[in-house]
């Protein structure tokens, strides 16, 4: 059926959301932090949109900071944080069983703690133990969060002694505006909805290079969520090394579409591999899209690319007649696994008397 003549449903609750992004990033990255300054590793624990979030703020501080910067996806830390790891952990709704495990960890290990959450047991457990918290404002999608939670980080660096991520962040805020007017979701001519209509009905793959990778993990986690669709991602160069077998000899290939984020800007030899990357699926008879993405530095060009992918799995929700607000399954699994690791150990039989 052409999405054309799918019957379209729309949440305006999820629109108005995605449409607050840029602002809830200004919100955050002008907030007042006090922050700790005496650490040698920095540590951003989360799931979901809140790892995703840390990847992209790693990312900006790649090259211009001596102080390493790790994204933990994980019920775990490593085993090398001590007393001078500062541990970022974020959960949007502060239940977050993976990062409460995480937090409980750090705090044993006397690491020093920041906490990110809208309430919940992470933001009493830190009020309690008296680490530093940031509350995030409440009543939203915890993906859609996404905005305050890469404001805040980038803030956090800033406040902590490193990069000038917040300052490079707001001077960029216009340039983000005016983006998302041009990929506004009612627009006719939205390059949202063009991408989308060339992914609906199929799987897609998102594929990006450098700075854009961490976008592509959100495209394939909105399309999760909102359009209730399978979609993976993959970085370039390493898909060239192992899925392009896939994608020129597997018969089921029809079925998928290859998205590769492009960045004009890239280094050379990056934007060849990217440009051999298409090439070949095209010689294959494997029809991809491409997207550019524009913008002056890395960080500005991710974060347009979380805005482009965020409107097309709109679009995608809307083609398939889905509720993008509904994740009815990931509560199920969260309930599940809360329930799980929850539970107490059960007694020990008891052992029987010997017969007299």
């Amino acid at each position: 059926m052409s999405p054309k003549n799918k019957q379209h449903t729309e949440s305006k609750e999820m629109i108005q959301e995605v449409d607050r992004f840029v602002d809830s990033l200004s919100k955050a990255a002008k907030a007042k932090l006090k922050m700790p300054t005496e650490f040698n590793k920095l540590c951003f624990c989360g799931m979901g949109a809140s790892a995703m979030s840390g990847d992209i703020i790693a990312d900006a501080a790649l090259t211009s900071w001596d102080i390493p910067v790790h994204v933990i996806r994980s019920t775990g830390i490593p085993s090398w944080t001590d007393e001078l790891t500062l541990i970022v952990a974020s959960s949007y709704s502060g239940n977050t069983r993976e990062t409460l495990m995480m937090y409980e960890q750090a705090k044993a290990k006397g690491c020093k703690i920041v906490a990110m959450a809208a309430g919940g047991e992470l933001r009493d457990r830190c009020l309690k133990d008296g680490n530093t918290l940031i509350v995030m404002p409440g009543e939203m999608q915890p993906r859609s969060a996404v905005g305050y939670t890469i404001g805040y980080l980038a803030n956090i660096i800033e406040a902590a002694g490193g990069p000038k991520i917040r300052t490079e962040m707001t001077r960029m805020l216009p340039a983000l505006r005016k983006y998302r007017e041009s990929i506004w979701t009612r627009s006719p001519d939205s390059p949202a909805k063009d991408i989308a209509e060339k992914l609906y009905g199929i799987v897609p793959a998102i594929y990006a290079t450098g700075s854009l990778s961490s976008a592509a993990i959100r495209w394939k986690n909105q399309i999760n969520e909102n359009a209730k669709m399978i979609a993976f991602n993959g970085a370039i160069p390493e898909m060239n090394h192992n899925e392009i077998v896939g994608w020129s000899e597997c018969i089921l290939r029809s079925k998928c579409r290859p998205v590769f984020l492009c960045e004009d800007e890239a280094p050379d030899p990056v934007k060849r591999m990217m440009n051999e990357s298409i090439d070949v699926m095209r010689a294959s008879g494997v029809d991809s899209v491409t997207v550019r993405i524009e913008g002056h530095t890395g960080l500005e060009r991710s974060l347009k690319a979380i805005m482009l992918g965020d409107y097309v799995s709109l679009f995608l929700a809307a083609m398939n007649g889905v509720d993008p607000m509904e994740v009815e399954t990931i509560k199920s699994f969260k309930q599940r696994l809360s329930a799980l690791l929850g539970r107490k150990k059960p007694p020990a039989p008891k052992k029987k008397k010997a017969d007299a």
